[in-house]
């Protein structure tokens, strides 16, 4: 007796150990992805939109200015600024538009789901509507959040990538702009990724607390499948609606720049200019 209970003891120990370290193959990468995400963002802040101090450069931009009142020279630095600013809110005021009809499409198609996956051919199944439907409400409001955590790290980087175009000699310019860029674009695959994974292995421990693994493992994976259902759709709402934005955009700035106004191309006084980047960045 004693035999049979120490070896009953070592394989519930080793069933343990086995689901522990399962867990720790999909957590411990998604965590080390948000981090290295972290220090890379911490890279790209390093950048600075000042050419010297702060207090230097607020100093000489009121000089300048003093001498654009007299007929000088804007300073192009202070434009970058501006134009910054602009597309940032630009690009936050393009998600609030564009996320109050995705909340209302997964809050109806959610309701919907609920009856569409709940009739089986055994009847009427609901706790499979309801879960389904939960975890698609979950997909997409994960991948609302990812969107707009990349589309203001995109906004971010772009203008310390300029920043550092303009350093001198053109070889660490073009060093400098590409690390610059390439650590942006890594922030937002870092980071989106690891949230995923983390998000949908959480829903997955809760979910599997309504199933009995080992007869219902299939219904436990439709019931999760809603999560890449809701990612998807709204990943298509934002990715065909900044497409059909941006070129939108793009057309009325050639339109009412070039040949109605008369200002060149990509000028920033043309608002559609900043709208076409704002749809560039989506």
């Amino acid at each position: 007796r004693a035999r049979r209970c120490a070896l009953s003891s070592r394989l519930m120990a080793e069933d343990i150990l086995a689901d522990l370290m399962g867990s720790l193959l999909i957590v411990a990468p998604a965590v080390f992805g948000m981090i290295f995400a972290y220090w890379l963002f911490k890279k790209v802040a390093k950048i600075s939109l000042f050419r010297q101090s702060r207090e230097d450069d607020e100093a000489l931009l009121r000089r300048m200015e003093r001498a654009d009142e007299s007929g000088g020279e804007p300073d192009s630095y202070q434009k970058l600024r501006q134009i910054y600013r602009d597309i940032q809110n630009g690009a936050k005021a393009f998600l609030a538009a564009e996320y109050r009809m995705c909340i209302i499409f997964l809050a109806v198609f959610g309701f919907a789901m609920v009856f569409f996956v709940a009739k089986t051919e055994f009847g009427w199944d609901f706790k499979i509507g309801i879960l389904t439907a939960f975890s698609f409400v979950v997909g997409g409001v994960t991948s609302m959040v990812a969107g707009y955590v990349g589309m203001m790290i995109a906004v971010y980087t772009n203008a310390r990538c300029t920043m550092c175009a303009t350093l001198t000699p053109d070889a660490l310019a073009w060093r400098e702009s590409f690390n610059s860029a390439f650590r942006g674009g890594a922030v937002m695959g870092f980071a989106l990724s690891g949230l995923g994974i983390l998000v949908m292995y959480f829903l997955m421990c809760v979910y599997v607390t309504a199933f009995d693994v080992a007869s219902e493992a299939v219904k436990l994976f439709e019931c999760i499948a809603g999560f890449g259902l809701g990612g998807s759709a709204i990943a298509m709402f934002g990715r065909v609606g900044g497409g059909i934005y941006t070129k939108a955009a793009d057309v009325g700035a050639d339109l009412a720049g070039k040949v109605v106004a008369g200002i060149p191309e990509d000028d920033p006084r043309n608002p559609a200019t900043i709208a076409d980047n704002v749809g560039d960045n989506v």
